[in-house]
């Protein structure tokens, strides 16, 4: 019996070892991926996420949440606004807005659906032609009962990878904390 005793101890142990080890090995990941970043947190603007440090934050009332990138070309915004036409979906909304997009004379290079902020939302990448050059945007369009939550990055299409990592980061992590 006594062994048996002990075969249940060493079980059980070996079994909160496994589950407690990998969340505190996460839980380090975690601090290492947003070292050298900042703690956004705004009630106006409902929203809370994390940015690299040598981004700008030219965030007011006014503008929304804008954050310039280091090079002083690209940028990074939020905004949020009731729908203020009949209630539409998130399909419906997604379908108006790429044939605006499309009107414009978008090339549309990725798109996918994805959670933001625990709830269903759409991420497409597109370029457009602006003048002699081409703008890249990553835009994330989120429907929570009657707002719309818009994320957009968009920079010179030769520099956009180069910052693209860091965006998808930024936008994984972004909580909505309006109600």
């Amino acid at each position: 019996m006594p062994m048996i005793k002990k075969m249940v101890f060493i079980i059980l142990l070996f079994l909160l070892i496994l589950v407690y080890f990998p969340n505190r090995y996460s839980a380090a990941e975690n601090q290492n991926l947003f070292e050298g970043w900042t703690d956004f947190y705004d009630e106006l603007f409902g929203i809370s996420f994390v940015y690299p440090e040598s981004w700008t934050n030219y965030t007011s009332q006014e503008r929304g949440v804008v954050l310039v990138l280091p090079d002083g070309v690209g940028m990074f915004t939020y905004r949020y606004s009731p729908l203020f036409k009949e209630k539409m979906n998130l399909s419906e909304f997604i379908s108006q807005n790429r044939e605006t997009l499309q009107e414009m004379g978008a090339e549309f290079i990725e798109d996918e659906y994805i959670t933001f902020s625990n709830a269903t939302a759409y991420k497409l990448v597109y370029a457009l032609p602006l003048g002699k050059d081409t703008q890249k945007y990553l835009t994330v369009w989120c429907l929570i009962e009657d707002n719309v939550y818009i994320t957009t990055f968009s920079h010179q299409s030769q520099y956009f990878d180069q910052y693209r990592l860091e965006v998808d980061k930024i936008i994984d992590h972004m909580a909505i904390i309006k109600d």
